[in-house]
């Protein structure tokens, strides 16, 4: 007989709230560790580390990276492989990494990714002109945007290959899986058994996905995103989808800082689809994106099926 898994008996709001709980719990505790590994490692206090201090230093950007990375792994991949082991009884099984797809599907989506900037940046131009009524709460929202963008400008700005790869790994290859894992792989599927409604689910799960990020002037951006990689995962019914869908996302950005960073790119990328290239770049972003995601659903559904009763995606 095969191994019954620990908590495989708990009812999908019970593990949807253990989750929550342990997500925070290992997240702040990785924290920690990568503070202490940065600061052993770059000589820096615990608290200097931990704190929001100055970008222009070479070694604090290297320490932040390092929290960065282990937080990553600690918050989201650990916890990922637990919930799988606790909830299906393996490391994998839960987030259907084998479930099948295919090469023309996972170019479709690589074209989907870069079509949609255009739009993305549009709805981060509206996110960004919004007004939050009570004025030291807008200037303090204002100031942690500016504080992320800033901590994010330092991360990404390189000009040796090295570090260009070591970007790609904190911010390509660790956030997207480890973000899919979390929250498409488990949070959306738990949302799911919970709401019994797949979009509302997936509306949530994607609002759960952009606050996480803690960032009101990136939200609407951010919630487009998770509303994408939420139907990718359950239309491709594979993990796979979402992750490699979010590392293009991320990996877009960082290349094009790197190139900025050694004087080769201008503000193309971010200006796309905002007032200075006018809205009707958004307008052709969408419909391009639409296309693609049309034609990504039709190659996707040849290796899915979907149940009559129960509305689930099954592979064939």
């Amino acid at each position: 007989m095969p191994k019954r898994a620990l908590l495989a008996g708990l009812r999908p709001a019970e593990k949807f709230l253990f989750s929550v709980v342990i997500l925070f719990i290992l997240g702040l505790t990785f924290q920690f560790l990568g503070a202490f590994l940065a600061a052993w490692v770059y000589g820096f206090r615990v608290s200097e580390v931990l704190s929001l201090g100055t970008y222009d230093d070479p070694n604090y950007v290297a320490a932040s990276k390092l929290i960065q990375m282990l937080g990553s792994v600690g918050t989201f991949i650990v916890p990922a492989l637990l919930f799988s082991y606790l909830f299906e009884g393996d490391l994998f099984s839960y987030y259907k990494f084998r479930n099948q797809t295919a090469m023309v599907p996972m170019l479709l989506i690589v074209l989907m990714m870069v079509s949609v900037i255009p739009f993305i940046n549009y709805m981060a131009e509206i996110n960004m002109e919004m007004e939050i009524p009570i004025r030291a709460l807008d200037q303090l929202l204002r100031t942690l945007e500016s504080t992320a963008e800033e901590m994010m400008v330092a991360f990404t700005a390189t000009t040796t290959i090295a570090s260009l790869l070591v970007n790609l790994l904190m911010i390509g290859v660790i956030a997207a899986v480890g973000e899919e894992l979390i929250f498409r792989g488990l949070l959306q599927r738990l949302m799911m058994d919970m709401v019994k409604n797949r979009h509302l689910a997936i509306v949530i799960t994607a609002l759960l996905f952009s606050a996480f990020h803690f960032q009101f002037f990136s939200f609407l951006p951010r919630f487009v995103l998770g509303l994408i990689l939420g139907y990718m995962m359950f239309y491709g019914r594979s993990i796979w989808y979402p992750i490699l869908a979010h590392f293009v996302n991320n990996a877009m950005g960082v290349i094009y800082y790197y190139f900025n960073s050694r004087g080769s790119a201008d503000d193309m990328l971010e200006e796309i689809g905002t007032s200075t290239l006018i809205p009707v770049a958004a307008v052709i972003s969408l419909a391009l994106f639409l296309i693609f995601g049309a034609l990504w659903y039709f190659q996707a559904g040849r290796y899915t099926t979907r149940s009559p009763l129960s509305g689930e995606i099954e592979r064939e």
